[in-house]
């Protein structure tokens, strides 16, 4: 790992009222003073100080400035890229500032790493010949220790988080609607950001099963009445809720029926065909 760029601001408000773009490189931006929002893969975050926000490679970026603000940003050229977050880390981390508390146990040694980098940037840009090994060693660590932390947060249980059932119920409410789309567990992490194991966790929690049970119970749920009460194909059933394969719908339509779909259609119609 190396640095590519780095800068350190004080009671900055740009011209044009914002600041970003993309590149090929890993980013951390520290707010220190100062209201701003972040708009990251298309998605806004509100940013209180102090906030650290960690920017994964060729994701486009964009503060907008609502105060003046103290900040600074570090580019990164990481060779390797577990030397850096995952995506998915990322985002459930750049999630958490909105609420987070750096004064907290979990998060005051990662403050105080980050006051030193800030000492250390400065003391850098003052003096180029201040050991840029410095700087990357207070970079190493505040990485090392968001890592430390998400270990630590899978021990808490996911319901004591209210923010995080409340993305749960929103999530549900969106399968509901859009189960029919092409979706998968890193599409449904994506829409909530969270890290689509912690999802798997917190979304067993709230609802009883995991993310993609519940899907595919949906999912069966519109096969069902389609078969019963329509006369479309089964193959047209499967793509028409979601289904992007007839062989594993009818797997799981037997799994869970005890017959095939078009077996299970024979049997209703003849079941009605006896009634009296």
């Amino acid at each position: 790992m190396r640095i590519r760029s780095f800068n350190h601001y004080n009671q900055v408000l740009d011209r044009s009222g914002r600041s970003g773009g993309i590149h090929p490189f890993c980013e951390m931006l520290y707010v220190t003073q100062g209201e701003t929002v972040l708009d990251w893969m298309g998605v806004e975050y509100d940013v209180p100080s102090p906030s650290l926000f960690m920017l994964t490679p060729n994701t486009p970026h964009r503060l907008r400035f609502l105060t003046p603000l103290s900040f600074w940003f570090i580019e990164l050229d990481a060779v390797d890229p577990e030397s850096f977050l995952t995506v998915e880390q990322a985002i459930e981390w750049n999630r958490l500032q909105k609420n987070a508390d750096y004064g907290s146990p979990k998060l005051q040694m990662i403050r105080q790493t980050l006051e030193s980098l800030t000492l250390s940037l400065i003391s850098h840009k003052r003096d180029p010949d201040f050991e840029a090994e410095i700087v990357l060693l207070d970079i190493r660590k505040t990485i090392l220790l968001i890592r430390q932390y998400f270990r630590e947060d899978r021990d808490a249980p996911a319901e004591d988080d209210p923010t995080t059932r409340q993305s749960i119920q929103r999530l549900i409410r969106q399968m509901e609607s859009e189960y029919y789309d092409p979706l998968d567990l890193t599409a449904l992490a994506r829409k909530v950001h969270l890290n689509p194991s912690y999802l798997v966790r917190a979304f067993k929690n709230e609802a009883g099963v995991t993310p993609i049970h519940y899907l595919n119970k949906l999912r069966l749920n519109a096969a069902v009445s389609y078969l019963a009460n329509t006369e479309m194909g089964i193959q047209q059933i499967a793509e028409a809720t979601g289904f992007n394969s007839i062989h594993y719908f009818s797997r799981l339509f037997k799994q869970k029926y005890g017959s095939s779909p078009q077996q299970w259609r024979e049997q209703q119609k003849r079941g009605r065909g006896g009634a009296t």
